[in-house]
């Protein structure tokens, strides 16, 4: 049984020297308390965009900064 030629894997390109994989990241800030939080960035996050509810206080809190970082290699 042969398999079709969508389904065989695709060959990777080399990694270029130089080339760093990124993860990027959303903080979100609460206005009230200051508590901050780290999490994965998701598609349509922006500066300013209301987050989620304080873990601490329980306000809503604002998206204040949008950042990579390069992923680390875990052995």
């Amino acid at each position: 049984m042969s398999v079709p030629p969508a389904a065989q894997a695709q060959p990777q390109p080399p990694q270029q020297a130089g080339k760093v994989k990124l993860s990027v990241y959303t903080i979100e800030e609460c206005p009230a308390c200051g508590q901050k939080t780290k999490r994965a960035f998701q598609a349509g996050d922006y500066i300013t965009k209301d987050g989620a509810k304080c873990s601490k206080c329980g306000n809503v809190t604002k998206m204040t900064l949008i950042y990579a970082e390069p992923m680390v290699k875990s052995k």
